[in-house]
């Protein structure tokens, strides 16, 4: 998996590096905000369900580089979640597991112009766009117990606590492959107006603290041995108890991913150029 990551970010600072020195006249800075959605698919969500679609927003700095590239940097937040009394797998309904987690995320993405695009020219002022990059994030699932709501990671759920189990503890800082795509129109020389959609591939598979097998033994510093007994393993809360050590919990053979959705609105400063001496008079 970090062989593809690393070939990855490559490709991505290959590609920005052919773009950057485009030296058509377009090449101008906009700054904007988007607000919309965001949603999870994991272990709980295996059927790309939207039922629980949180916010989502954020805020980005775009350099349009000539009238095909734009490279764009931006910050975003969302919050996910999901519970498997929402599934209609029936061992999934038994599992009756659940989370929520608020993402942090910065991103660094290459805009692909399907068509020409140059705002003050009315024949250019609109485009469906590709979108793709690299993004850190952090994530913290929780989850609710008698009222209260507890981060997971620290609780260790499936073992990763145990020294005897091998595991070690999942990071809450991962990394993530965006790719999407959009539709911008400039309806003002200054202005522009976007929809845009983005689903994140991660290098993770506990965005959601579920992945592999139950453990056979919980231990924790964080919380109690109860407590953290009660978390991994909540089927007994809706009926007979299936958390066998060793039974499966999750499915380790695919990371987690995240989407992002929203409008967006930027303002275009302009790129100031001096007259050639020889034209002022």
């Amino acid at each position: 998996m970090k062989q593809y990551f690393y070939s990855y970010i490559l490709v991505v600072l290959v590609l920005t590096g052919l773009a950057l020195p485009s030296r058509a006249q377009a090449q101008e800075w906009d700054y904007g905000v988007w607000a919309g959605f965001s949603n999870y698919f994991g272990d709980l969500n295996t059927r790309t369900s939207f039922e629980y679609m949180g916010p989502g927003g954020g805020a980005f700095a775009r350099y349009n580089m000539g009238t095909r590239f734009a490279w764009k940097n931006g910050f975003n937040y969302g919050s996910v979640s999901y519970a498997d009394e929402a599934s209609p797998d029936p061992f999934q309904r038994a599992r009756n597991l659940s989370f929520k987690s608020n993402i942090l995320e910065i991103t660094s993405q290459i805009e692909i112009n399907f068509f020409r695009y140059e705002p003050r020219k009315d024949r250019f002022k609109f485009t469906p766009y590709l979108t793709f990059g690299i993004s850190g994030f952090y994530f913290n699932p929780k989850a609710e117990l008698d009222g209260e709501w507890i981060a997971l990671q620290p609780v260790g759920t499936e073992g990763q606590n145990d020294p005897d189990s091998g595991k070690k503890p999942y990071s809450r800082f991962n990394f993530a492959i965006p790719v999407g795509g959009g539709f911008k129109y400039s309806f003002h020389p200054s202005w522009t107006l976007g929809v845009e959609i983005g689903v994140r591939k991660t290098f993770t598979d506990y965005l959601d603290d579920v992945s592999d097998v139950y453990p056979a033994n919980v231990y924790s510093f964080a919380v109690s041995r109860n407590v953290a007994e009660a978390l991994s393993d909540r089927s007994g809360e809706v009926g007979e108890p299936i958390g066998v050590p060793g039974k499966q919990r999750g499915m380790d053979t695919k990371p987690d991913s995240f989407m992002f959705f929203g409008l967006s609105l930027s303002y275009t400063i302009p790129k100031i150029r001096c007259p050639w001496p020889s034209r002022i008079r």
